[in-house]
């Protein structure tokens, strides 16, 4: 596994170039470590996730009506399914849309690609957060670019869909707009058990 290829070949990938594939492992192998990638990004969500519960107790603590209630905490054993449930929701739906447009030939690139563009995206995030935790950095400064990053996913899903799913530029926007929406809705569905 050589990451720095890795995250050369999804700049290519995000770009114009033609040689983003060179730089990947498109065989069943590759896939699989591509899921390992998901598996090894799970920390970087949980360190995010742990800076928000961590400032939410704070502000809690320092507002006039706290009631001494106690800390919130983040549950590891939800945020983990929740989390694979999530990161399973694209496979899922990549595979419906290469089954009913029939290009299962993209398949296996299109997870590939995707799995590392996300592990990227979420060991920045983590940086940012990870660096809010330690008090380096204060909340909402790293807050706004994490979510320019979240927001980065979509249209990273819209790239991925145009390049290497093979569609046009509508119906990638739409593929993109589909993904990113389960994705949410997923995590939506998970936050409903902890709130």
């Amino acid at each position: 596994m050589n990451l720095a290829r890795y995250f050369s070949g999804t700049i290519k990938a995000l770009g114009s170039s033609k040689t983003w594939s060179d730089d990947f492992d498109l065989t069943r192998a590759g896939l699989q470590q591509s899921f390992l990638a998901l598996l090894l990004s799970l920390p970087f969500y949980f360190v995010c996730a742990a800076a928000v519960v961590k400032f939410r107790n704070e502000v809690l603590a320092n507002s006039p009506d706290y009631d001494g209630a106690p800390d919130a905490y983040l549950p590891i054993g939800g945020f983990v399914l929740l989390l694979l449930l999530y990161a399973l929701m694209f496979p899922l739906c990549v595979y419906i849309f290469t089954l009913v447009f029939d290009r299962q030939d993209r398949f296996r690139p299109w997870v590939i690609v995707r799995h590392w563009a996300f592990f990227f995206v979420a060991l920045a995030a983590a940086i940012l957060m990870g660096l809010s935790l330690l008090g380096v950095l204060p909340f909402q400064m790293a807050l706004l670019p994490v979510f320019i990053l979240y927001l980065g996913t979509l249209a990273i899903d819209i790239r991925l869909a145009q390049k290497i799913g093979g569609f046009e530029w509508g119906a990638a926007i739409l593929a993109g707009c589909l993904i990113t929406a389960m994705g949410l809705m997923m995590i939506l569905i998970g936050m409903t058990q902890y709130i």
